[in-house]
């Protein structure tokens, strides 16, 4: 996980350092840590903070990690596979390596502002290339209100042992499409005969918990902002998620918005109020058991609602 958040965190000041000096070589640029010898720099003060800060602090794995920034283009080698929607441009990439080998690469596109599914141009050019999407690794019982986040993040495999392929897509207002690329080449983390589950292994990680099992899938209508998403069980007969919500629907039409989603979960709606800032329901849950349900919306601004759903066995 450690790595996973360090590479969300250096592409992004990858891309923030590579803009900000325009002036940037991309050819013997780099840097190295981890202990081992400083790799030689080219004099440049902003070139070498750039690489230093991309470089992950002193790992004890006894490895040397070095990273070579490449302004506006592809390294030489590896070669990797990139496809680019019409109009996109290539802001640069970040190769890393570890005892000189090479790790894992970044690379930043802005993409023309209005351009439809960016997603799905990804996901057909790279078939054509032999990568097919990753195994679902989300919890198959995730219930209750999910969380929005903004943007998407699609992997892709070649096998259970990498190369790994993420594409991660944001669509800032007024703004070109922002997609970033990244290559996992070898897997750090695995012991010398140990075994591990990957993003791309067929087994299955094992899921702890029974999760919220009674409890839909709750997602944002158009145009609704959900945060938290808490949820959890209280013994054996009660589940209960919350969040809240941003938002100017009232609370009966986002109670209503939400409804409609427990009703095609097979919730059946027993009986339901709407009086100033409180919407609320009462429900049956399908199947034989006497489970029932409540959800409740709650204005607790101009345009938040706090929201509670739970399932609960008579």
């Amino acid at each position: 996980m450690r790595g996973v958040v360090f590479v969300f965190v250096a592409a992004i000041a990858a891309a923030a350092a590579i803009v900000a000096y325009d002036n940037f070589r991309p050819s013997g640029q780099r840097a190295g840590s981890q202990g081992g010898t400083p790799s030689s720099q080219s004099g440049d003060p902003t070139a070498e903070l750039a690489s230093r800060l991309l470089t992950p602090s002193y790992l004890p794995d006894g490895g040397t990690y070095e990273v070579r920034l490449f302004p506006t283009q592809l390294p030489p080698d590896p070669k990797i596979d990139l496809p680019q929607p019409a109009g996109a441009r290539l802001i640069g990439s970040a190769l890393r390596l570890r005892n000189g080998t090479a790790a894992s690469l970044d690379a930043v596109l802005d993409v023309p502002a209005g351009t439809s599914d960016v997603a799905g141009f990804y996901e057909r050019e790279l078939a054509k290339l032999g990568w097919s999407p990753a195994p679902n690794r989300g919890p198959s019982t995730q219930g209750g209100f999910i969380q929005a986040y903004p943007g998407s993040n699609r992997m892709y495999c070649k096998g259970e042992n990498p190369p790994w392929y993420s594409v991660s897509i944001f669509t800032p207002p007024s703004a070109p499409i922002d997609v970033r690329a990244h290559v996992e080449f070898t897997n750090p983390n695995m012991p010398a005969g140990g075994t591990y589950v990957g993003p791309c292994s067929a087994q299955q990680s094992v899921q702890m918990g029974g999760g919220l099992t009674k409890l839909p899938a709750l997602r944002a209508p158009d145009g609704v902002i959900i945060r938290g998403g808490m949820g959890g069980m209280s013994g054996m007969d009660r589940q209960t998620s919350e969040a809240s919500a941003t938002t100017k629907l009232s609370p009966s039409d986002l109670e209503s918005q939400f409804a409609q989603q427990l009703a095609a979960a097979g919730w059946t709606r027993v009986a339901h109020s709407a009086d100033g800032p409180v919407a609320w329901s009462t429900w049956k849950l399908p199947g034989d058991s006497d489970w029932r349900g409540l959800l409740l919306v709650n204005e607790t601004g101009s345009d938040r609602r706090s929201l509670m759903v739970r399932a609960e066995a008579n």
